[in-house]
């Protein structure tokens, strides 16, 4: 049954929710990258070769590795965007071939945004007229550009091209989001609006942005 005020926003019951997902994430992750670990050193004592674009989990990157990949979604969650975008450049740096990076970006990035559009959905704040439109959009840009890329890649046998494309991607993401952070904020400023970091459980201005998405000017609730 539910139990009113319990959990509520900014309750003892809400934070203990919130943080609870903490522990289990760093168990599951120490389990993980000692299992990891411990499977490298079977391999290294069975003589076995790696190839190469194999990924050789070491106790220091078993620790390294997941704390990037924990800054990255903590970016990712400051900036809005997909965890998948950051964690590209991470992989990439571990030394794993492009096309497994590319692939692997994507699908995590499929459980982060399908997470949160389930979490909008539920809380109300879903434009379900715009978020049709960008998925078909989405969708059909994904699709053409897995097949220019994935043509480009088999003609000319140039792996670097999916390299330059997540560069590209990501460096346009970054320069526009910048553009757009800056006049958002010079308008604001110019309106008279707090610039200032606003409550969690604010739900007034989260029922502003998404009335501003959806295009529609808010009104108040006529008793």
């Amino acid at each position: 049954l539910p139990l009113p005020g319990v959990f509520e926003c900014g309750s003892a019951g809400f934070w203990l929710i919130k943080l609870s997902s903490f522990p289990i994430l760093i168990l599951c992750t120490t389990y993980i990258a000692g299992e990891l670990v411990k499977l490298h050193s079977r391999k290294v004592q069975a003589g076995y070769e790696y190839l190469k674009g194999d990924m050789i989990w070491t106790p220091r990157r078993a620790r390294y590795y997941p704390s990037l990949c924990v800054s990255a979604g903590v970016a990712a969650g400051l900036l809005g965007i997909g965890g998948g975008m950051l964690k590209g450049p991470i992989m990439l740096e571990m030394g794993l071939p492009p096309p497994v990076v590319s692939a692997t970006a994507a699908y995590m990035l499929l459980f982060t945004t399908l997470s949160t559009s389930i979490q909008f959905s539920i809380m109300g704040e879903m434009p379900y007229d715009y978020a049709v439109l960008l998925f078909f959009l989405g969708l059909g840009s994904s699709i053409f550009g897995q097949g220019v890329l994935g043509y480009f890649v088999s003609r000319y046998r140039k792996q670097y091209l999916i390299t330059m494309t997540i560069a590209s991607v990501i460096g346009g993401s970054a320069f526009f989001m910048g553009i757009s952070g800056i006049v958002r904020t010079v308008e604001k400023y110019k309106a008279g609006e707090d610039l200032w970091f606003k409550g969690l459980c604010d739900t007034h201005h989260a029922a502003n942005r998404v009335q501003q998405m959806a295009g529609t000017q808010f009104e108040p609730a006529v008793p």
